[in-house]
């Protein structure tokens, strides 16, 4: 039989492996493609602003989009590298727990923000205004791509976790109860 506070410390152990993969996982998807198009040379984009087009060589991409797109994701990059940190300072020291989960739900609110602004008009957030003033027209629609969508739910993923351990860490202590098969609580 399992009491409810072991399944709490049990839940408690999680926290910090899955705070640092989250935070790594925010590394990666700020690397990846945070948005493409079907439109024109078909760019796809990645957080940190490098723009890739099929058939068209590294040297000629750079030549027209050098200084040309935005870096959203520089922003969860940052973000990520401080959750990783702090998961991995909590999970190493006990007394660093409380600070490390403050920590860990702010640079994971930031990057849900940043993420969350991007996706809702991902061209605007990825391309500067010269971009769209040499288009001589709207910016091209774009669609979000899996590396801002990954952001998104790994961020959020990373806010929900802190304030179950903070919940956890400060929510009144229930006294020891067992949880049986019989009285619905499984």
């Amino acid at each position: 039989m399992t009491t409810q506070r072991e399944f709490v410390e049990g839940l408690r152990r999680w926290v910090w492996p899955a705070a640092l993969a989250g935070g790594l996982l925010l590394v990666l998807f700020a690397q990846v493609e945070w948005g493409s198009t079907d439109e024109g040379v078909q760019p796809s984009i990645t957080g940190l602003g490098r723009v890739t087009v099929p058939g068209a060589s590294d040297e000629d991409v750079a030549y027209f989009f050098a200084d040309n797109t935005d870096r959203p994701g520089l922003t969860v990059l940052v973000a990520g590298i401080v959750v990783a940190v702090a998961a991995a300072l909590g999970w190493w020291r006990e007394r660093l727990r409380p600070a490390a989960i403050g920590v860990i739900g702010v640079a994971s609110a930031v990057a849900l923000v940043a993420g969350a602004m991007v996706l809702a008009d991902p061209a605007a957030h990825l391309f500067t205004d010269r971009v769209a003033r040499a288009l001589d027209s709207e910016l091209p629609r774009m669609d979000p791509g899996y590396g801002l969508i990954g952001t998104v739910a790994v961020a959020a993923g990373l806010i929900v976790v802190a304030v179950s351990a903070i919940a956890s860490m400060i929510g009144p202590r229930a006294p020891e109860r067992r949880l049986t098969p019989g009285d619905g609580s499984s």
